[in-house]
This record gives structure tokens, sequence and C-alpha cells, in this order.
């Protein structure tokens, strides 16, 4: 091919990759239904669908499930994905934009390879799940992912080039498994792609949590990182195509770790953070500069908005740089989503809905010690369950629908719910309320209330939690007091 037709090509590859991708295949949302049911299902377990969404954080769908276990769920998309259905145990299950897909399993199965085994599908995508579901048996049964302990001597022992010796075993194991499949059960093009994606998100996986993990698992410093041009085995996993989006987990997942290459690029390149507004234009403009793929920079871009708009109600950051997001996101299916989030976090911030049960409380004029007297006489003669959290705080949002869940089951009893947010924005806070529509009394602590009430029960991280008895006696504080651990020592309490 001579000079010419190179540059011709190559103009071509640029246009098509900032451009709409497939036409109009990814321009409008089509619903998907998915319904199936729990045989031997225990009314007590929630049946949970998470759809892993392209350029954004993982969306939690509302699942209805009747009293023998039939269950039914709905939601749109632009384009191809994959979903984790939690029951006793989560697995991913395989949709299209239109899809009505049946899904039937037993609820006694304790594991993955074992709910494989069970699992029977039906309707459109019944055969690409099909196959899904036998390569997740044999994922799931392989020593690949069972063998943590050598994994977490490697993540502490090894250094850097070893590291990434250990890696290169991993990889020629997770291609020798991915041989496995494709040889014992011949699959259609769709399902070799979404398990080779699945099967190498091992080895990336890996790639990027190393530094963080071996610097916590051995105490060291956080100035140590691995040295220069360790992350460049991210560019093997380019480009980014179409045909990935089925496997939505493994590329969003990929796009998280990617930014591990980012990073270290930007600091190789001298970059310098003294403030929270230099961090965000760094992050902008490193993905900008230094992500080579086209649709893999706006699939970050995308996810970096989405994250402030997801896990703090954050709209100030995408306001800033809208001009970098109209030029450089141009693919409807990640572009209009990003709108429309943003539209509605935005009137969620301007216009919140409060719960008709929840009870704001004014806390800024008090003393940390009126403060905690104030709930003790407010709930005389109740049980009550502290939630230490934060709106920018992602571990403490993912327990607020189980927060409300139990809120409900003692809805006629004497327990009251309280709810302390920390250094969090006011606005902020009402916004992830009205987001959440928790119940119970609901108190904003000023930045120096946030730092005493840490210091006073030893907070070092959220969420944190407080079980006082009826008495207003502290029986048990810590992390571990999530919602649904918690209920059955409310009940215990109550008696």
């Amino acid at each position: 091919m001579n000079k010419t037709a190179i540059l011709l090509l190559t103009a071509t590859l640029v246009i098509f990759s900032n451009g709409n991708l497939n036409g109009n295949q990814y321009d409008v949302p089509q619903k998907i239904i998915v319904s199936g049911k729990v045989d031997n299902y225990d009314p007590s377990r929630e049946v949970i669908l998470a759809v892993n969404r392209i350029g954004s954080p993982q969306e939690r769908i509302p699942v209805k499930t009747d009293s023998v276990g039939n269950f039914t769920a709905a939601f749109e998309s632009y384009t191809p994905v994959d979903a984790w259905l939690f029951y006793r145990i989560n697995f991913l299950v395989l949709f299209h934009p239109g899809d009505s897909l049946f899904v039937r399993f037993d609820g006694q199965s304790g594991s993955r390879p074992a709910i494989m085994n069970s699992i029977e599908f039906g309707g459109d995508a019944a055969q690409v799940n099909k196959y899904a579901a036998k390569f997740q048996h044999l994922y799931y049964s392989s020593e690949l992912f069972n063998n943590r302990d050598r994994q977490e001597r490697a993540v502490k022992e090894y250094g850097a080039e070893q590291y990434l010796q250990y890696l290169d075993t991993i990889q020629q194991k997770c291609r020798e498994l991915y041989d496995q499949f494709v040889s014992d059960n011949n699959p259609d093009n769709e399902s070799k792609k979404w398990a080779l994606l699945l099967i190498e998100n091992e080895y990336y996986s890996k790639l990027g949590w190393y530094a963080m993990e071996h610097r916590q698992v051995n105490n060291m410093a956080w100035d140590w990182d691995v040295p220069s041009g360790f992350y460049d085995k991210f560019l093997n996993g380019l480009p980014i195509a179409p045909s990935m989006f089925i496997s939505a987990f493994a590329l969003s997942s990929f796009a998280d770790n990617f930014s591990s290459y980012v990073h270290a690029k930007s600091k190789d390149k001298g970059s310098i953070v003294k403030t929270k507004a230099d961090s965000d234009s760094i992050n902008i403009y490193s993905i900008i500069e230094f992500v080579p793929d086209p649709l893999l920079r706006q699939i970050m871009l995308t996810n970096s908005f989405n994250r402030d708009f997801h896990s703090e109600q954050n709209i100030t950051n995408y306001e800033r740089f809208r001009n970098v997001a109209e030029t450089y996101i141009t693919e409807p299916f990640l572009k209009e989503s990003l709108q429309n989030k943003y539209h509605q976090t935005k009137f969620t911030l301007e216009s919140p809905e409060i719960y008709t049960k929840t009870i704001l409380k004014e806390a800024t004029n008090l003393s940390i010690s009126q403060l905690i007297d104030e709930i003790f006489q407010n709930n005389k003669g109740k049980v009550i369950y502290v939630d230490f959290w934060a709106t920018w705080c992602g571990p403490c949002l993912a327990e607020f629908p189980s927060s409300k869940k139990v809120e409900h089951e003692f809805d006629d009893k004497n327990v009251a719910f309280v709810y302390l947010c920390l250094d969090s924005e006011e606005i902020q806070w009402k916004a992830t309320i009205d987001r959440f529509q928790l119940g119970g009394q609901h108190y904003h602590l000023s930045t120096r209330q946030s730092t005493e009430i840490r210091n006073l029960f030893g907070i070092s991280g959220i969420p944190d939690y407080l079980l006082i008895d009826k008495n207003g006696v502290i029986k048990e504080k810590g992390s571990h007091l999530r919602p649904l651990f918690v209920r059955g020592k409310i009940t215990e309490m109550l008696k």
C-alpha cells in the first residue's frame, strides 16, 4: 500500500472514530425486558439487577418479585450490555437493545458454577447467554478465579518487574482457558468476543491495581510507585471497537484501569496538583492528551463527569468543562445520556423533593454534645441506629437502598434511624436524600462539627455506624454494622 493510500485510510478511521460509529445504530435507546423464575425461592432474599453502563457507573434496576420467585425488570439501553443478576450469588447476563429475555435458575445454588449448571434461558439472546453461562462455569471453576492466595502473595512479595512476569503467566492461562471454551463449545463470534474480554479483564485489573495494593500490604509510603512504562501494557488492549460493547462490565473496568496509564503519563510530564480544581483539570486534560484511542477517550471523559453526578450530586465540574465535553464526546449513546444525567442532577439540586417520612434537622448552631443530647432526647425509649456518611462516599451511598428496606421493616417499631452527614455541601446533602428517598432523621454537620464527631467516636473511615439500645447505651460501633447485617441485632434489642 502506497503512502497516499495509507494517509487516506488513516483519515477515514479518525473520522469514523470521532463520529457516529455505525450510522444511527446507537442513536436511540431501546427497551430491554428481563423476566424469570427463581426455583426454591426464599422471600427474605432480594433479586437485584445491576446494569453495567459504558461511560457510567453501574445502574441498579428495580426488580418486581412475587412470593414464589417470579421476577421482572425493564430498562433502556443504546448499546448491547451485560448486567449482574444477584440473588444468593451474582452472575452476568447479556442483552441487546430491544431484547426480551427469560432467565430461570435454582435459588439454592451457592456458587456461580452451580447456578450456571441450573440456568435456563428463553427469548431473545438466549443462545449467546447459554454460551456466556458455559464460560462463566469454566472461569469461576478455574484456578484463575479461585487461587486468590497466590495473587495476594504476588502483590505483596513481587517487585514491579517480577510482577509483570507473573502477569505474563496469568495472561497465558487466560488464553488457554479461552481456547478451551472455544474448542469445547464452538460458540458464535459475539460469545467469543464477550468471553475473551471477560477473561482479559483478569489481567488488566491486576495490572491496574498492583501499585496501590503493593503499597498497602507492605505499609509503604504513598510516594512509592512503579517504574516508568509499567502501564504501557494497557496499550495492548486497544483499539476499542463497538463489538466490545456486549461486555460492558469488562470494557468499563478496562476504562477505569486505563486511568493508571493516564496518571503515570501525567506524572512523568510533571503536572502539579495544589487544589481539587487543579486535580480535576489535570484529570480531564490528561485523558485528552494521553488516551490514544478516540472511543476510549470519550468513554473515560463521560465516566469522569458521570461519576461526579452519581457519587457527589456535583455538576460544577461538568459546567466548568462543558466545552470540552461538547467537543470530545460525540457518540450519541454517550453524549445524550450524559446530558440527560446532567439535567436530572441539576434539577434535583435545585428542587429536591424530600420524602414524606424524612425529617431534616438543623444542627449548625449546636455543639457536638448538644447534638448528641438532642438525638437521645428525641428518641427516648427507642433503639437508635446512627449512620455516619457523606455525599461523596460511594460505599455509604451503596448501602442506602438497604437502609430504606430496613427502615420499612421497622416502620411501626420503636426504632429511630439517624443519619449524620459529614464534610459535605448542604445542597448535595438534600439532593442525595431526595435521590434515595430515605426516611429517618437527617443532620447536616459543618466541617468543624464533622471533625469533632470523628474525634469523639474514633471514626477513621465511613460509612460507620452506632447501635444504641432503648436505655441510651451504645452497644456497638463500627463499619461492619451495615443495614442488612444489623437488622437481626435490632430485632433482639427490641425484645
